[in-house]
């Protein structure tokens, strides 16, 4: 049977919450699945565990991916695409576990009868019972920085239309080309369709401007789906974003996204951003409305991890100038 889903997951010495995640896929209600695990040369038994679930289970295979990155042509992401055979190309990383029995159901339903929709986000989780970096990444996402740009943090604080149709229930939020917002790439949903028209899957970031390339179009946003469990703590979380700054902006970085503004409307929106940032108080405005909704005090963090990031970007920034 022709599966209507493709799930690809990029697997790297997963451990535990590969696991985790795998379960939660095979374990939802939309049973005509694919599940494509594209590993990147893993040493901790992932491709073994792998290997025994596709024995069990026909839906799951493993692909090696040569080039071990994920993200970008030619890499995993982009090599799950090419051997996908669904109508629905779903993207999840190996850190996601799925909250709900339905979502995959969901997605496939919301792509298939709402046309204008351009893709569907699964929504991240805020959960008291997890750790304070968990439940910050549920609100915030993993770059403080750039949240004003971000799907993930802008309609938490401004959220969409609510839909309810035939029992499914999402959020309409429009996504902006100028400056364009970016949505998580830990969990989403394309039409294979749309992907083919503009010449397959890189990275989610040049998939979006793509698919935006004409005018701002609205996408799907299925709230509390995921959780994401890719951070150990706040701490190194603002330490990640150090590392990433001065690899982001090196001379031999490969194909990546230009997050500096290219014209009149994304300088003012970046420098506005940036003075947020850097005197820090503005942004307590947003994490008061963050607060209000969820009542979550780790809420409040967010101005000093916004500070770290623009430290963190600054020195590239300047020379990108």
């Amino acid at each position: 049977m022709k599966p209507e889903i493709s799930v690809i997951i990029c697997t790297y010495n997963g451990g535990k919450i590969l696991h985790e995640c795998l379960s939660s896929v095979l374990n939802q209600t939309e049973k005509r699945i694919e599940v494509l695990c594209i590993d990147g040369g893993s040493t901790d038994g992932t491709k073994d565990y792998i290997k025994e679930i596709s024995k069990k289970d026909r839906r799951v295979k493993i692909i090696n991916n040569p080039a071990r990155l994920p993200e970008g042509k030619g890499k995993g992401k982009w090599l799950g695409f090419r051997k996908s055979k669904g109508k629905v190309i779903c993207f999840i990383d190996q850190d996601n576990v799925i909250q709900s029995r339905e979502v995959f159901n969901n997605a496939y339903f919301i792509l298939k009868s709402d046309s204008e929709v351009i893709g569907v986000l699964a929504g991240l989780k805020n959960d008291s019972s997890d750790s304070r970096v968990i439940r910050y990444v549920s609100l915030i996402g993993t770059d403080s920085l750039a949240a004003y740009r971000s799907a993930d943090f802008l309609h938490r604080i401004k959220p969409g239309k609510n839909i309810s149709v035939s029992g499914v229930k999402y959020e309409k939020f429009m996504l902006s080309h100028s400056p364009m917002t970016i949505t998580g790439g830990n969990f989403f949903f394309y039409r294979s369709s749309d992907l083919k028209k503009i010449g397959g899957y890189t990275q989610d970031v040049f998939v979006i401007e793509k698919l935006l390339s004409r005018k701002d179009s609205p996408i799907a946003i299925i709230n509390s789906a995921t959780k994401h469990y890719a951070e150990s703590s706040l701490l190194n979380l603002a330490f990640k974003k150090l590392k990433w700054g001065k690899t982001y902006f090196s001379a031999d970085t490969n194909e990546k996204f230009n997050y500096m503004p290219r014209n009149s409307r994304e300088t003012i929106s970046f420098m506005w951003n940036a003075l947020r940032a850097i005197t820090i108080l503005p942004n307590f405005y947003y994490s008061y409305i963050l607060w209000k909704r969820s009542r979550d005090f780790v809420s409040f963090i967010f101005p000093f991890q916004a500070f770290l990031n623009f430290i963190a970007y600054l020195p590239g920034a300047i020379k990108s100038f």
